[in-house]
């Protein structure tokens, strides 16, 4: 494990990150105007329903979770998409840079883009709506956003798996495939509002159990700390599942040539 290769792609990527208009809506622009049109829309919803349960509070808190997944996922993604656009995957691979090192850095540069992403909706949201993600969850802001990291890895490490397996004709996945999660995540409503079946499925998702947490913190201040550890064991074994994924896809890629395919 060398820390020089991974610093190098993590400077790579940081590199084209400010100079792409692309990479720039991405990580704020899309982000921002989905917290803005989500608040306006609650806030028109509060007026005509007055009642002492605040609509927009839920719903800001959920625009921004769902973030931290789908960007965390995206960027696993898209980055190694990216490369083999770009026609770089065997020149990347070509050197001694291993796919543990190259994930690795994926999930460092994900850390610090995600990072500006969640403070510039955190920021947004007290600003427009006056809504204080920190005051709101207080200390139980890291072991949310821990499960969160964890789901959003397991899917990008899946999607880049699967891409490896299939190649271009799968990409959508890269975008597709949290709002294929979605529903069953119970982003916006309780798991209580899906139908029987769909309550089911549900139960096999993390997030699920995350996003009832924030809104029984947001509505009582409490947190059901069964859930969070059902949620966190969830994530443990579909990252490693998706891991494991990813390298055996890797090296059929690379015995089967379609690395070559892709690049």
């Amino acid at each position: 494990m060398s820390t020089k290769r991974i610093f190098a792609m993590v400077i790579r990527h940081l590199y084209i990150w400010p100079r792409s208009l692309e990479r720039f809506m991405w990580s704020f622009g899309w982000p921002f105007l989905e917290i803005v049109i989500w608040g306006l829309t609650m806030q028109y919803l509060q007026k005509q329903f007055i009642s002492s349960f605040s609509i927009v509070t839920f719903m800001l808190g959920a625009v921004i979770f769902w973030n931290i997944i789908s960007r965390t996922q995206n960027e696993v993604a898209i980055n190694f998409l990216d490369e083999a656009w770009n026609k770089n995957l065997l020149n990347i691979f070509s050197t001694p840079l291993t796919p543990e090192e190259f994930l690795i850095a994926m999930v460092i540069i994900n850390i610090l883009k995600l990072s500006f992403t969640v403070i510039a909706l955190t920021l947004a949201s007290w600003f427009f709506y006056q809504f204080n993600v920190i005051a709101s969850f207080g200390f139980y802001i890291p072991v949310l956003l821990l499960n969160l990291l964890l789901v959003g890895w397991s899917i990008g490490f899946l999607v880049t798996g699967l891409i490896l397996r299939f190649g271009y004709s799968v990409q959508e996945l890269a975008w597709a495939i949290t709002v294929v999660i979605q529903p069953f995540s119970c982003v916006f409503y309780p798991l209580s509002a899906l139908p029987g079946w769909a309550q089911q499925i549900a139960w096999i998702f993390p997030s699920s159990y995350i996003f009832e947490e924030m809104r029984r913190i947001l509505s009582s201040g409490q947190i059901n700390w069964n859930n969070i550890l059902t949620s966190f064991l969830l994530n443990i074994i579909y990252l490693v599942f998706s891991l494991v994924f990813f390298r055996l896809m890797f090296e059929k890629a690379r015995e089967n040539g379609k690395l070559v395919k892709l690049n």
